[in-house]
């Protein structure tokens, strides 16, 4: 709302000065209250204008998602993700940024992420030949967008070779999708698990997949 300001009538007003005194003390004549006299109605006092209080610098960033419908912001090198609360992470893992343990009614997953450079060839060589497949089953490789970034995936079924959990390998009838997001180093992700887990866990994983952002 725009103030409006009304003009002060000084014709009423006499100026004085003695020593000792401020100078140029206004002695109004005609006075009522207080103040010179002013022409039209006594302006009404404009209120201050309320400041925002600033956001606090503590806020936890978190988001919501996840199979819980809550997640915990997780930054690596150059890119972030919103990871569910629902997923153990598995602490002082060796060669890898995180490892969690995601559990599910069909058995248990496991999600592998680092910024582990490679290359996008490299690493999926190096999936698929932990994937021992059936004759005829042969890897299904496609490009998605990540972040903004074309990245490449790959989906391979067959027996996987290897410890999960508490489950020893080999664990029969798995499913592995890997992902290589071409960055300054490659950030790559790995899920691994039963195959009818994965196949529910679809939904959750496009929600991880759309949470991640640069730091460009």
């Amino acid at each position: 709302m725009s103030t409006i300001y009304s003009s002060i009538d000084y014709s009423n007003c006499a100026f004085s000065w003695k020593p000792g005194k401020s100078p140029f003390v206004i002695v109004c004549i005609g006075l009522v209250i207080s103040g010179c006299t002013q022409s039209g109605s006594e302006e009404s006092a404009v209120p201050p204008v309320p400041v925002a209080e600033s956001a606090s610098a503590e806020t936890p960033a978190t988001e919501s998602g996840g199979a819980d419908g809550e997640s915990t912001h997780r930054h690596y090198e150059g890119i972030g993700f919103a990871i569910p609360n629902s997923w153990q992470e598995i602490p002082n893992v060796k060669m890898i940024d995180s490892k969690y343990i995601i559990p599910s009614e069909q058995g248990d997953m496991e999600m592998t992420l680092t910024s582990m450079g490679g290359g996008a060839e490299g690493n999926i060589n190096r999936w698929v030949g932990q994937i021992g497949r059936d004759p005829g089953e042969e890897p299904s490789l496609s490009t998605i967008e990540v972040a903004g970034i074309k990245s490449r995936m790959v989906d391979v079924r067959g027996s996987f070779n290897s410890t999960v959990g508490d489950n020893k390998g080999p664990q029969e009838d798995w499913r592995l999708i890997g992902l290589v997001i071409p960055m300054q180093r490659d950030f790559t992700m790995k899920l691994v698990g039963p195959r009818e887990a994965v196949v529910e866990f679809k939904d959750e994983l496009d929600a991880f997949l759309k949470s991640a952002h640069t730091d460009h």
